[in-house]
């Protein structure tokens, strides 16, 4: 039997309203996800993919991690058969993840039994038992997908992460993300439809290709073709892997920058500081008197300033209300000196 490979290309949108065009930048939104600033033509999977690149914010970026659980890869051999390099890749992806400190790492487990998950009666008939149709996930993980301390971890009832109150958007809107890389299993099922959910609820999506693993290579890269670049933008694990290498180090010689700023400020400051300690010295006193006519000096509160020992600085004292007994009828004793009106 001779298997012709199909190519899924006539099934891509060409010049699709998203990324293709300039309608992102010229249609007003209240979207919270950042300015595109560049695009470019990328190929992933074999095909050719146009998208507009808005930069990566680490601080507002969460990765969803769906389904990575042995009812889909070590207990599942058409999966593990034509994606033999998921498990590095998805492993790669997390670290990346981690090191560049993303907002959120968030794992979904599916938990579908005929009790709360209601699609599941037509699923089964549908498949005649060739799919098992209950998924009870036990505490076991993949070696190389493991969650840790401070990780969400979340169970879903159906194929979307965002449907039957798994709280996955509210944790989102208050952790103030406003991107989501969407990785796992399965590519066309319960993947797909988490992107869509997120998507709908509008984040900006990713889905990260090569960390995505379906019951066939086929049925993985027609999704993909689908709805890549049209619903979702696509990425692979090392692209991603430099755009936030990048974003990183752009933060850093941005925070690099203010500390310099602010040093040189807190430098001009001393100098100043240091010039008027020098212009203070030998001044005792400055009384800016009033004459009250002849040589009357009027009785009224007035101010003069007085050298701080403590702190070397200019300190403000008032209530000066006592008799002058002898002053200049025509000026002030500045520093020694009179210093006419």
């Amino acid at each position: 039997m001779t298997i012709t490979k199909r190519n899924y290309d006539e099934l891509k949108i060409d010049g699709p309203p998203l990324y293709c065009n300039n309608s992102l930048t010229t249609t007003e939104t209240t979207s919270p996800h950042p300015k595109a600033s560049s695009s470019s033509t990328t190929k992933i999977d074999g095909h050719l993919h146009c998208h507009q690149h808005c930069q990566l914010d680490a601080s507002k970026t969460a990765l969803l991690i769906v389904d990575v659980q042995p009812e889909y890869w070590s207990e599942c051999p058409p999966v593990r058969r034509d994606f033999p390099q998921f498990p590095t890749k998805i492993s790669s992806l997390i670290q990346n993840c981690r090191t560049q400190n993303t907002k959120r790492i968030i794992w979904v487990r599916a938990d579908y039994s005929y009790e709360h998950s209601p699609w599941l009666h037509q699923f089964a008939r549908l498949h005649e038992g060739n799919i098992p149709p209950i998924v009870r996930p036990s505490s076991k993980w993949e070696g190389f997908a493991t969650p840790e301390d401070g990780e969400m971890i979340i169970t879903k009832t159906s194929w979307s992460s965002t449907s039957g109150g798994t709280g996955l958007l509210e944790t989102l809107k208050q952790d103030g993300i406003d991107t989501v890389l969407v990785c796992g299993l399965i590519t066309s099922v319960c993947v797909q439809h988490s992107a869509f959910g997120v998507f709908e609820a509008g984040y900006r999506t990713i889905l990260v290709t090569d960390a995505c693993a379906d019951r066939g290579r086929e049925r993985h890269e027609a999704a993909l073709a689908l709805y890549g670049d049209y619903m979702y933008e696509l990425r692979s694990v090392d692209s991603l892997k430099v755009e936030l290498e990048e974003q990183r180090k752009n933060d850093d010689a941005v925070v690099k920058k203010k500390k310099m700023r602010i040093h040189e400020s807190g430098d001009e400051k001393s100098i100043n500081k240091g010039a008027m300690s020098s212009i203070m010295e030998g001044v005792s006193v400055s009384l800016p008197f009033h004459k009250d006519g002849g040589s009357n000096v009027g009785r009224r509160d007035k101010k003069m300033m007085i050298k701080s020992e403590s702190n070397d600085s200019l300190t403000s004292a008032t209530s000066y209300d006592d008799s002058v007994s002898s002053i200049e009828d025509h000026g002030v004793a500045v520093g020694g000196a009179v210093a006419d009106e």
